[in-house]
């Protein structure tokens, strides 16, 4: 029992060193759990990350590179969203021929040569169609565009047209019509000629006086450029009124127009145009009457709104009719045409339409 007895030095000295391994133990212990806690949290990059950083000396700062990345991805996994922008103009919309040398000799045929396809309306503004919604500019960059889509259907070149309402019919008494200005009307003209498009103008008469309403506008047909339509819908006899009847323009009043287009035609060496447009039998109700002029080209328009195949068949008749020479053919793609036709599927009419117009 001696052996484990201790006298009270030594248990003194026993205790001291007891407590010594203690406290050793506990700091020990401290230190381990302290290393952890201290990575977890640290708020700035590792040290062994930041010279990892800084070896990438080559590449471009982290907000180019993530742009470049995202620009990657874009274009290989994901296409860029398309922003609408204005089409480029057709180069072969107007052909090099377009300049005709004219010899009073020999006039010359125009349809023959070209086809038109045309925008109509207005020059005061939007209403009456598609001339008027745009600025001429942006108008005529809009015609070019959709005469490139008739282009690989045509079997001769494709001449861009505006169609404009010169005479526009009203309700209002007593011509029961208004003019757009012949200043307005000379300036689209001489427009048209640098642009090298061609102008039909269109008179409603309402119940003004056919001839003089001709007669108004007949020296702008000197430029070969230049052709007509009347639109029987809205020439009026006495008692009609426009909008509430449908009109009517009987071969007698057609004759005297192209006689006086065929010495125009005769004079300048250049057959003229004349459109005549129709969605009724009774609007043009004695075609075997109207008359064959040398020098003046008659387009029947299948004119009216309504269903694909109802146009159809009107074109189909008319082609067949007294008086079909050519055939145009009139679309309304904000107005009601259901369905509008393709460009496709209007020059695979028969025979093709040499005058396409826009409403």
């Amino acid at each position: 029992m001696m052996g484990w007895c201790l006298s009270g030095t030594g248990a003194k000295w026993l205790a001291i060193f007891l407590l010594w391994f203690l406290l050793a133990g506990t700091a020990v212990s401290l230190t381990a759990c302290q290393l952890t806690p201290q990575l977890f949290l640290a708020t700035e990059p590792l040290p062994t990350l930041v010279p990892t950083l800084a070896l990438v000396s080559s590449s471009p700062p982290p907000t180019q590179a993530v742009a470049a990345a995202t620009a990657t991805i874009t274009n290989t996994a994901v296409p860029p969203t398309h922003t609408p922008t204005s089409p480029p103009l057709p180069t072969a919309t107007v052909p090099a021929s377009y300049r005709l040398a004219l010899d009073a000799a020999q006039p010359q045929g125009y349809l023959s040569q070209f086809r038109l396809v045309a925008f109509y309306g207005s020059p005061t503004g939007p209403s009456l169609g598609l001339v008027g919604d745009w600025p001429r500019e942006e108008m005529h960059r809009q015609l070019l565009s959709t005469i490139a889509t008739y282009e690989p259907f045509s079997d001769r070149p494709i001449l861009p047209a505006f169609h404009l309402v010169t005479t526009v019919a009203n309700p209002h008494p007593p011509e029961y019509r208004h003019h757009v200005s012949l200043a307005m009307i000379e300036e689209w003209v001489a427009a048209a000629e640098v642009l090298e498009t061609a102008v039909i103008l269109d008179i409603q008469p309402g119940r003004a006086d056919l001839l003089a309403e001709f007669g108004r506008v007949e020296y702008l047909l000197y430029e070969p450029h230049v052709h007509l339509a009347i639109d029987p819908e809205f020439t009026m006899d006495a008692g009609q009124v426009p909008g509430a009847n449908i009109g009517q323009l009987y071969a007698a009043q057609i004759n005297a127009i192209q006689a006086k287009m065929n010495a125009i035609g005769a004079e300048i060496g250049l057959n003229r145009v004349l459109i005549l447009h129709q969605f009724r039998p009774s609007m043009l109700p004695d075609k075997a009457l109207i008359e064959d002029y040398p020098f003046v080209e008659i387009v029947i328009d299948g004119d009216g709104v309504g269903p694909a195949n109802v146009k159809i068949s009107n074109y189909t008749t008319y082609a067949g009719e007294p008086a079909f020479e050519f055939g145009g053919f009139k679309l309304f793609p904000t107005d009601g045409d259901y369905p509008i036709l393709s460009p496709a599927e209007v020059m695979s009419l028969e025979p093709q339409p040499m005058l396409i117009i826009y409403q």
